[in-house]
């Protein structure tokens, strides 16, 4: 089918979501801007949304071949992809395996400490609130989900792991940590949003850093991991 491009549906933080001439699809267009740490920093250059795009489509076609359900269709333009509609629940499930970000302020832990085991986070996606992390009960008191959709989104979240894991190692790059959410599409939950940096802690293996040379050049980042990602994917 060939998607046409229509009217905008809505505008998040690093995406437009626009119809298209089917009503079960839309169109998820990256920008070159990006808001970080709940919309407090604003991180953008040029050709930002290109990179995002081709990384979370080279990712998340790698999660179907591996079994992940996801929204994702196919790519429709450098920076945009088409995506199956979905019910969004908001809920972001974060998997941790290093120290790093708020964790260590609230636990006092060491930074880039490796986890003894990986940590699954649930956090209430919520800017204004600051995407408070909570936990099951309150997940169920405030009927976010149901108990079926909590064990499917924390079972895929460590089979997103393992796969993520598995794949970046191959190219010299530990996975810290990254963030999830789920829609339901046709009654079942599937991975949405997107998986690229913006979401994830993706780290040298050699430095434990990020490629963005201690924040100096955030489009080196980018443009390292979907380098090495091409070198396996492609």
């Amino acid at each position: 089918m060939e998607y046409e491009k229509l009217q905008l549906l809505s505008e998040g933080k690093t995406k437009r979501l626009w119809a298209t001439n089917s009503d079960s699809h839309a169109i998820a267009e990256f920008s070159d801007d990006a808001m970080m740490y709940h919309a407090k920093k604003k991180l953008y250059f040029a050709g930002k949304g290109r990179y995002c795009n081709e990384i979370n489509a080279l990712l998340m076609e790698y999660l179907e071949e591996n079994n992940i359900s996801t929204h994702f269709v196919k790519r429709f333009s450098e920076n945009s992809i088409v995506v199956k509609k979905a019910e969004m629940i908001p809920i972001e499930v974060v998997v941790r395996n290093y120290s790093a970000g708020n964790m260590i302020q609230r636990l006092g832990l060491e930074y880039h400490k490796k986890l003894k085991n990986p940590v699954l986070e649930l956090c209430y996606k919520n800017d204004k609130l600051r995407d408070p992390v909570i936990n099951e009960y309150y997940a169920y008191a405030m009927e976010l989900c149901t108990q079926e959709e909590m064990s499917v989104m924390q079972y895929n979240a460590m089979r997103v792991n393992k796969v993520l894991c598995d794949l970046m190692k191959k190219v010299g790059i530990i996975v810290a940590d990254f963030k999830l959410e789920f829609g339901r599409v046709g009654g079942r939950l599937v991975i949405a949003d997107e998986l690229t940096p913006n979401v994830a802690r993706f780290w040298d293996k050699d430095t434990l850093r990020r490629f963005d040379q201690e924040g100096v050049n955030p489009e080196h980042e980018y443009d390292e991991i979907l380098t090495r990602l091409k070198q396996v994917l492609n």
